[in-house]
């Protein structure tokens, strides 16, 4: 995952409308705050994903099978 995301806000009928188009996500808040708090939260959200998935990955190279 890149180091600096860029998060795209638009206000559409009275809410906020956040998206990280590099990670795939789009989150609400009722203000900008809470968008941007939402957005920073999938951010986070996908990188513990992803740092999961690595360590997964480097068990599984570990072990072997007899």
């Amino acid at each position: 995952m890149e180091a600096t995301q860029t998060i795209e806000i638009e206000e559409t009928g009275g809410k906020f409308v956040a998206t990280v188009p590099t990670i795939g996500a789009t989150v609400t808040g009722a203000t900008l705050d809470e968008a941007l708090a939402n957005a920073e939260q999938a951010i986070v959200a996908r990188m513990i994903e992803e740092a999961e998935k690595r360590k997964r990955r480097r068990r599984g190279k570990d072990h072997t099978v007899a």
